[in-house]
């Protein structure tokens, strides 16, 4: 059997025409919310709806057959029932398209029937030369093409991220919750039941992609889990991959066949491959986020030293216990050090770290504070606890909703652009220091959003949700630095 022909993902993430098979005035359809979603999303290029039934699409010229379509085309979108799929497939060998996305369920999900079909399509179009992403695929996004194929309508905020995910339903969601953890995305693709292009080729393409900082993967099955070992191996030495498997439970496996075709292995099986491999094993998929953001934006520890600063004893105490038990050192303060502090600090403080403001509201030693000990030698990495505002940030809006017609509009109003100021003030000297000093600042509060609570900058600083958060986060970088100095890559 002759090899397949290479995809070319640029005419996948970049193409400069498309063509969606199915497309439709419907918005109750599939083909109308995707051609849509193009649109909206801001998409430049030629947009060509096909579709026989119909003129004009939403303002564009129907044409009944892609062949019809008097200029090449990049890419072709097929929205249209499985039994017509191969019709589809024919008109696009002919127009001489290379990379077709296949939004099309009822395939080797399905069973026996839809595998038949979904192999003779498959083999169809390699042997014509066209590659396909799917089928039972949500789509993709491109951010460099401000291209939103989607189904749902889903607005990322643009980054350094790309995410491959067997699952479309959560690849989307993941990208929804983009911006409440801080981050951006470069490119994503539903990779559906991977009947041609697989999660590794993707992988494999994510690795060269030049503005993509950080991999994220959600794995159900792999039918070739030695190619994807090799080819991820090759590119954890430059980039960090961040995998969750699902499927790892008898439950999980069965549900995944009937869902995307996958055939689901040992976790325990997985867990070992991608370790050796250097690729980071999540648990969660809101860890994957959390971890995605801090490897996008934050610079590698170099050690596992870990200093914190804290408003409260207790939220200290935390963060230590958790550095604690995933083997990151929290070493105690030297005198130089404690002297520089000593200023800054109530006079019963606990001259020790964590380092205890023993709730100081003052945010300029806590500023300084931050600065000592992010500078002090004897760190790699500094955990910062409550330090975006101050205690009134997280209560503000219950405040002044109690406050009405006691606290004059005007004095409400000063806190909130107060507060607003100092959070932005904290953000920003945050990114200072950690440019300054090449160190993680791993700062637990609330991430803020551009245009509504956050400075000029997008996702330039990871906040985290509590203390235990924030050292798992630091631990996986840490993690990731020792693998790379194992292997000499650093």
């Amino acid at each position: 059997m002759s090899l397949p022909p290479k995809p070319d993902f640029e005419l996948l993430f970049n193409p400069k025409s498309i063509a969606l098979i199915g497309a439709s005035n419907n918005i109750g359809k599939w083909g109308a919310i995707v051609f849509l979603n193009i649109k909206l999303g801001g998409y430049a290029g030629s947009l060509h709806p096909v579709n026989p039934k119909e003129e004009s699409i939403f303002g564009h010229k129907a044409y009944a057959r892609i062949t019809q379509i008097p200029e090449p085309i990049d890419l072709a979108i097929i929205a249209i029932p499985a039994s017509l799929t191969m019709s589809a497939i024919h008109d696009c060998l002919e127009k001489g398209v290379r990379m077709a996305i296949v939004i099309t369920s009822d395939f080797s999900e399905t069973g026996e029937e839809g595998a038949r079909l979904e192999e003779e399509m498959v083999e169809t179009a390699r042997a014509g030369g066209l590659r396909l992403v799917g089928p039972n695929t949500m789509g993709i996004f491109s951010a460099t093409a401000s291209l939103t194929a989607l189904m749902p309508p889903v607005r990322p905020r643009k980054g350094k991220v790309s995410l491959v995910s067997q699952s479309g339903n959560i690849g989307t969601q993941m990208m929804a919750w983009g911006e409440k953890f801080a981050v951006g995305f470069d490119k994503y693709v539903s990779s559906g039941n991977e009947g041609d292009l697989r999660a590794e080729d993707y992988v494999a393409f994510f690795g060269t992609a030049p503005d993509t900082k950080v991999i994220l993967a959600y794995i159900e099955g792999l039918d070739d889990g030695r190619e994807f070992w090799e080819k991820a191996q090759k590119i954890t030495r430059q980039k960090p991959i961040i995998a969750f498997k699902g499927g790892k439970t008898g439950a999980g496996a069965r549900a995944a066949k009937s869902h995307s075709g996958a055939m689901a292995g040992s976790r325990e099986i997985y867990e070992s491959a991608f370790r050796q491999a250097g690729i980071i094993w999540a648990s969660t998929t809101e860890e994957m986020l959390e971890w995605s953001a801090a490897f996008s934006y934050l610079p590698l520890p170099r050690g596992n030293r870990v200093g914190i600063l804290t408003r409260g004893g207790g939220w200290g105490v935390i963060a230590a216990d958790a550095c604690n038990e995933i083997r990151l050192e929290v070493p105690p303060l030297g005198e130089e050090l404690i002297r520089k502090l000593d200023p800054l600090m109530p006079v019963y403080w606990s001259r020790g770290n964590p380092v205890d403001m023993a709730a100081s509201m003052s945010m300029d030693a806590y500023l300084q504070s931050l600065e000592a000990l992010v500078a002090w030698d004897k760190v790699d990495a500094v955990i910062s606890l409550s330090g975006d505002a101050g205690p009134l940030s997280g209560i503000l809006s219950e405040v002044k909703k109690k406050a009405e017609g006691i606290i004059p509009a005007e004095n409400l109003e000063k806190i909130a652009a107060h507060l607003a100021a100092s959070r932005t003030r904290v953000y920003q000297r945050i990114c200072e220091l950690i440019d300054q000093y090449h160190k993680p600042i791993f700062t637990v509060g609330r991430n803020l959003v551009k245009g509504k609570d956050g400075p000029a900058v997008d996702f330039s600083l990871p906040q985290f949700r509590s203390p235990e958060r924030a050292a798992q986060a630091a631990g996986k970088l840490y993690q990731y630095f020792h693998y790379l100095k194992s292997v000499g890559a650093v």
